[in-house]
């Protein structure tokens, strides 16, 4: 049995599909890692939900567009430029995607590989502990009844520093946009969304090239601007821009081994 932790598919079922029969994956015997954004943006976004949902071993964290899709899907939030969810929202099965979706979680992780898996990234300050206990609040409430407000307060960029003592839906907000949206903060995690490329704004670098204590390895999507470096051995960058007509990645956890399918149109 191998496990494969894949970066953002955003909707892009060709392309897992030639990454799988490249790795000659067996459904049966190998486990599949997601790292969120499994759907949006790509054209295929019903297909790879249902594909996804009919394997028997796999871990998934959501990202960004998944939390979008839950929201426009709930009704309280409206689609943005660049949305590709007609075929979701369209669905017979929508109810059941939502519910299902609503269970996942926003961080998981594996002792026996020793890895984090999360979409975005994890604020220096924290530790992978920590990241673990302050996604379980969010991932409560979206399991919870009142779900639907947490979607409607989940968007904004502020606050943007951690607190011990934040509470509410900002408390709830800063630990959404670090799990999912992180890409550049400061020494003191205080985090900057605005900007998307490799290039830092003054006085910010990118959230994995602060030093860490623990000893912990992590595996993250989100960024496709990195093209997949990040210079550091146990910090595994997935999203390759597969949607933006480059490659779509999986790492295998086993043994560190990296394999890769182009896009199969250009962006």
């Amino acid at each position: 049995m191998a496990t494969y932790a894949i970066g953002d598919l955003q909707g892009c079922f060709t392309e897992l599909q030639n990454l799988l029969k490249l790795i000659n994956f067996n459904s049966q015997h190998d486990a599949l890692w997601f790292a969120g954004d499994l759907i949006n943006r790509g054209p295929n976004n019903l297909e790879t939900i249902q594909f996804i949902r009919s394997l028997p071993h796999t871990k998934i964290v959501l990202g960004n567009h998944d939390l979008h899709f839950l929201a426009v899907a709930t009704g309280v939030a409206k689609t943005t430029r660049g949305d590709t969810l007609d075929d979701l929202l369209d669905a017979p099965a929508l109810p059941d995607i939502i519910n299902w979706m609503r269970q996942l979680p926003l961080a998981y992780f594996d002792s026996s590989f020793n890895y984090l898996l999360v979409h975005a990234g994890i604020p220096p300050i924290w530790h992978v502990s920590e990241a673990l206990q302050y996604a379980e609040e969010v991932a409560n409430i979206l399991k919870g009844n009142n779900y639907q407000e947490f979607l409607t307060r989940m968007y904004g960029n502020l606050p943007d520093l951690w607190c011990d003592s934040l509470h509410g839906w900002e408390r709830l907000r800063l630990i959404t946009n670090y799990l999912t949206r992180i890409r550049f903060c400061n020494q003191q995690s205080k985090i900057e969304l605005t900007h998307k490329s490799t290039k830092p704004p003054p006085g910010y670098k990118p959230w994995f090239d602060f030093p860490r204590t623990n000893k912990e390895r992590i595996l993250f999507g989100h960024w496709a601007a990195i093209e997949g470096i990040t210079g550091k051995a146990n910090i595994i960058a997935l999203d390759t821009g597969c949607v933006w007509g480059r490659k779509l990645t999986a790492f295998r956890l086993d043994d560190q081994q990296l394999f890769s399918v182009p896009a199969v149109m250009p962006a």
